[in-house]
């Protein structure tokens, strides 16, 4: 399956990450075939058009890697009771990373929400590129005529903004026609503990 990784222009220090990762309960590396599977089932749907399936928990829920787009490179967490492929990782090292930290984590739930790269509650840039994907994200939702499309482009949106970003970033969807982009946006800057909101 790495191998197959390469045609996707990737770094390859994030290849070779993957190849020091040693699969483990909760966590495994799909083999090519499952890959392949994963790849022609995602071609289906146009939420899934950037992404491939890295690892699995066999319980039909998946780790992915955005192969192409603004969030290129980026890990996202699909889950098969609702989908939100908000980015929760910046690259495959990070990711990697809190895995190997984690060694009593066997599930997504399993993983402290602190650990995530995104959403972060931190007061920091997080990595220089992200305000440029931010940018480039919001002029996709809004050529975007997909509405299944556009709403995973919104969480991707309200996760990857910071603080200091919630008024220009996130207060616009808490009037977006779509009740789930609201109701991201609400958890969001509960996430982030934002007092202005609460005072308005």
């Amino acid at each position: 399956m790495i191998e197959k990784l390469n045609k996707f222009d990737l770094k390859t220090s994030e290849i070779d990450k993957l190849k020091t990762f040693n699969s483990r309960d909760g966590f495994i590396l799909l083999d090519e075939k499952e890959f392949e599977e994963m790849e022609s089932y995602f071609s289906q749907f146009s939420i899934y058009k950037n992404l491939v399936a890295l690892l699995t928990d066999e319980n039909s829920n998946y780790w992915c890697l955005n192969i192409s787009g603004p969030m290129k490179g980026m890990i996202c967490y699909l889950s098969h009771d609702e989908p939100n492929l908000e980015p929760k990782f910046k690259n495959i090292s990070s990711f990697i990373n809190v895995i190997s930290e984690s060694p009593d984590a066997y599930d997504f739930d399993d993983l402290e929400e602190t650990l995530f790269d995104f959403p972060n509650s931190k007061s920091t840039t997080a990595f220089n590129e992200r305000k440029q994907i931010i940018e480039e994200l919001k002029s996709n939702f809004k050529s975007e005529s997909d509405e299944d499309v556009k709403q995973q482009i919104a969480f991707s949106i309200i996760a990857l903004s910071l603080i200091d970003e919630i008024k220009e970033n996130i207060y616009p969807f808490l009037e977006d026609e779509d009740m789930y982009i609201q109701e991201r946006a609400i958890q969001i800057i509960g996430f982030h503990k934002y007092k202005s909101a609460k005072e308005n």
